[in-house]
């Protein structure tokens, strides 16, 4: 029996959440850095572009799995110094639809990975010859330190692509985090897209080989792809943090 599909879910999964918890960490120490620099007023500014994209991620990926959406407020920052939440989506679902509830983990979890993805995507766009020889999965942490090391060198410093994915970076990566609610959320989906991998896995005895090592190498494809595009993320958001901090020091601030 293969058991395969369930595997890589499980792996799926697991990483989605350990480096939830890293994006939590670090989008935590971010956000106290960046209002003690400029206030609570210069977090809104700079969270206008990230909070907003934070949400519409949970929007499009709502939509995407056919939640019903009850209320939307993309960026609500008079009323997010009161409660602390500066942006929501609050939807609501069938509970007897699978794909409905499995979508609960992917709604969670968007924010991770549209943030990570974007940036993976705008490297590669960025620096096309680093990826130009890339054949296999193992070559991409090679091109992705290219394309990320491009960005510091004297040749590609000045060139009108580095501001582009630092100014994202500044503004996204500090909302590419999960709250609780997210959390709790993707958990409830976790479970029932771990329930389905099981059963397909089951099922899969009775499947062609073809089709199997095709949705396979599908799925590893597409993890591995994921991975390399949260540890891009994660790298952006701690050279933020730290860039905030150094800001608190020379600034005579204090942590």
């Amino acid at each position: 029996m293969n058991f395969t599909i369930l595997f890589i879910v499980v792996e799926y999964i697991v990483i989605t959440y350990i480096f939830g918890l890293l994006y939590k960490l670090v989008g935590a120490k971010n956000s106290k850095y960046i209002q003690r620099n400029f206030g609570w007023g210069g977090y809104c500014v700079l969270g206008t572009v990230g909070v907003t994209f934070h949400e519409l991620a949970h929007l499009i990926t709502a939509v995407i799995f056919r939640h019903k959406i009850n209320d939307v407020r993309l960026f609500r920052p008079i009323q997010g110094k009161v409660d602390g939440t500066l942006g929501y989506v609050k939807h609501s679902w069938n509970s007897r639809s699978i794909y409905q509830k499995i979508g609960n983990f992917f709604i969670g979890t968007s924010p991770m990975f549209f943030g990570a993805g974007l940036l993976f995507l705008l490297l590669r766009i960025a620096y096309p010859t680093a990826f130009a020889e890339v054949t296999a999965l193992s070559e991409i942490p090679s091109a992705l330190g290219t394309a990320f090391g491009g960005m510091f060198s004297s040749e590609y410093l000045l060139t009108w692509w580095t501001p582009i994915i630092a100014i994202t970076a500044i503004f996204i990566c500090p909302h590419m985090d999960m709250s609780w609610p997210d959390i709790k959320g993707a958990t409830s989906g976790a479970i029932t897209l771990t329930i389905v991998a099981a059963l397909l896995s089951l099922v899969s005895v009775i499947m062609p080989i073809g089709v199997m090592a095709m949705i396979q190498s599908a799925m590893n494809t597409f993890v591995t792809y994921y991975i390399y595009a949260l540890v891009l993320g994660l790298i952006m958001s701690i050279i933020m943090t730290v860039c905030f901090c150094l800001m608190l020091f020379i600034r005579g601030r204090g942590l």
